[in-house]
């Protein structure tokens, strides 16, 4: 979105501002930092192993 002031895509009503950025914004940083382990071998390893256990699970 290019304004915050814009009304929110989800479709309430409200400004994106007040609606979704927030929740937009955490989505993209928790993103990039998956983008950051994933370049780390070890990282990437670790994570690999986290997920794999996670759907073990279900």
């Amino acid at each position: 979105m290019n304004q915050d002031d814009e009304l929110c895509p989800c479709g309430s009503g409200k400004d994106y501002q007040g609606c979704c950025k927030k929740a937009f914004d955490q989505a993209n940083s928790a993103r990039e930092k998956l983008k950051a382990a994933m370049s780390n071998p070890e990282k990437a390893k670790e994570l690999k192993e986290l997920l794999k256990n996670l759907n073990k699970d279900d």
